[in-house]
């Protein structure tokens, strides 16, 4: 990473401060792991987490700022963090959910903070995609795991909506061109292994907590849910990757036809326009501009191999960790940078 001069950040958080108001809203990206026997760590020195590129471009091409969002740093820090960003996403990737000090324990520092900020009446709104869906699932039902095997690798799909979709906040306002697009091609681009099902649902009561407003069918024709949203709170998941049709372009199977780029640009325009409703902000202008992903360049990582065209990369030293964490090697989904191939397995708890 190439850090910008103190003095210059300053000057741009004084411009940003000018120009930047509740139509530009700040969302968090989680960082994950990078693992000891993976493409990064063959590369890249010193390396432990990263953001796939896509997210950012992704929120970006919707209005929004983003901020790197760290794993492994203690309660206070995201408690902090919770207190000036104006939404949080959940990225989609490969990694176990009872890895210690990474995404599933800062991702449930940040549910539980997201809950209460909502409660004590501050917007927040929380967009998981795929891993990042699941986990939203996962920790709401307080670390009870419903995840099935699914075929769900490199195949795109139409949406296939529930009857009472528009009901949802999701798609109140979605215009007929749009549904029209979404149902009748194939725009979803899904690369999972695990699923939930209604069935699942519908036995331990998480339907009561999750509206099911998609479902879709994998290659053996299992059906599964692909979209959901909190039926109390600003959380919304969806199996696929509305990144990918606009940014991604390292596999054959990702659609970039019209209809996925407006499906997928849909999705973008809804959480930043759910995080604009957020009026928290940073004490001051030099503050924030330290902290938003400007402070850092991304690799072009799809020229050596990577599923992701560039990352973000990070170092301990960066996220303000002191020790270099104990990760075990990757298991991977096939959509990050393991030599495997296999999607992390489902935790023993």
């Amino acid at each position: 990473m190439q850090m910008i001069s103190v003095s210059l950040l300053i000057l741009i958080g004084s411009l940003l401060s000018a120009s930047a108001d509740i139509s530009s809203p700040i969302i968090g990206v989680l960082t994950q792991e990078v693992y000891t026997d993976g493409l990064i760590s063959r590369y890249f020195d010193n390396k432990t987490s990263y953001i796939a590129a896509s997210y950012v471009k992704y929120l970006e091409g919707a209005g929004a700022r983003v901020l790197p969002i760290w794993i492994g740093r203690n309660r206070s820090y995201y408690e902090d963090v919770m207190k000036k960003i104006n939404g949080v996403l959940l990225p989609g990737g490969a990694t176990w959910f009872n890895q210690t000090n990474g995404y599933a324990d800062a991702g449930e520092h940040l549910l539980q903070l997201a809950v209460q900020l909502n409660d004590e009446g501050t917007y927040m709104p929380v967009w998981g995609t795929c891993l990042g869906m699941e986990l939203l699932v996962y920790k709401l039902a307080k670390g009870r795991e419903h995840r099935i095997d699914c075929a769900g690798k490199g195949i795109a799909l139409p949406v296939e909506f529930k009857e009472d979709y528009k009901k949802s906040r999701l798609f109140t306002s979605i215009s007929d061109e749009v549904v029209s697009a979404m149902v009748q091609e194939n725009v979803t681009y899904h690369w999972h292994q695990f699923c939930y099902t209604e069935k699942d649902f519908e036995e331990d009561l998480l339907n009561e907590t999750w509206r099911v407003i998609s479902l879709n069918h994998d290659w053996n024709g299992i059906e599964f849910i692909s979209t959901i949203e909190h039926v109390e709170y600003p959380f919304y998941g969806v199996q696929f990757h509305p990144e990918k049709p606009l940014y991604e372009f390292t596999k054959t199977s990702i659609p970039h036809n019209a209809a996925s780029v407006i499906a997928g640009q849909y999705f973008s325009d809804f959480l930043v326009s759910e995080a604009r409703k957020s009026n928290q902000s940073f004490a001051n202008a030099t503050e924030e501009a330290l902290r938003l992903i400007y402070n850092y360049k991304p690799e072009y990582t799809s020229i050596l191999g990577s599923s992701y065209i560039q990352q973000y990369l990070f170092t301990n030293k960066e996220m303000g960790l002191e020790e270099i964490p104990d990760i075990p090697d990757e298991g991977g989904d096939g959509d990050g940078d393991g030599n495997g191939g296999l999607y992390p397995p489902i935790p023993l708890l």
